[in-house]
């Protein structure tokens, strides 16, 4: 009876462990990285009238380097998403604007092979008068940064004419999954 019980005991044991290596192992299955894009220059040329425009950057897309320190191939890439999307004012003329002059905003990606994508938007009820953070559409916009470049477009809204040129500084926060055992 004794040696039944352990034999069970040990099928248990064994059981178990089994499942945590399979569920582990499922776990390999994807891995989760960030990659920000900082910096991202933009301008609003002056002048500029009241009204819609758009300006645009083109962006050199590096995910082959994050690939590669990652011993992964880029086409493992499955699926990716913006976190978050800031837009900063860094305009040091003596009479600053201020996204008190932006009505409404969207972001979009381009890239070659690609249709434009609207990413997210704003409706300029900003908590900061020179940081607008985007309300993201969740999509999926890996097939944009698997490109060698790809461009990030903001279309404007403003309610009043711009008289100097405003620098913006947009941050793109990007979150990938990746296939690398597919």
């Amino acid at each position: 009876m004794k040696k039944q019980i352990t034999r069970i005991s040990l099928s248990l044991v064994l059981a178990t462990g089994l499942l945590f290596s399979l569920n582990a192992c499922k776990k390999l299955l994807s891995i989760t990285l960030d990659k920000d894009y900082q910096s991202v220059q933009l301008l609003i040329q002056a002048p500029q009238s009241a009204g819609t425009f758009t300006i645009s950057k083109e962006i050199m897309s590096d995910l082959e380097t994050l690939a590669s320190n990652n011993n992964f191939d880029i086409n493992k890439i499955e699926s990716a998403k913006l976190e978050s999307l800031t837009v900063d004012i860094e305009d040091t003329n003596p009479t600053p604007y201020t996204f008190d002059i932006i009505d409404a905003a969207t972001a979009s990606l381009s890239a070659d092979g690609q249709s434009v994508l609207e990413v997210a938007s704003d409706d300029a009820s900003q908590v900061s008068p020179t940081q607008m953070v985007m309300d993201l559409k969740g999509v999926d916009i890996a097939p944009y940064l698997k490109s060698n470049k790809f461009n990030v477009n903001l279309s404007l809204t403003t309610n009043t004419a711009i008289t100097h040129d405003v620098p913006l500084k947009a941050t793109l926060k990007c979150k990938f999954v990746v296939k690398p055992l597919n």
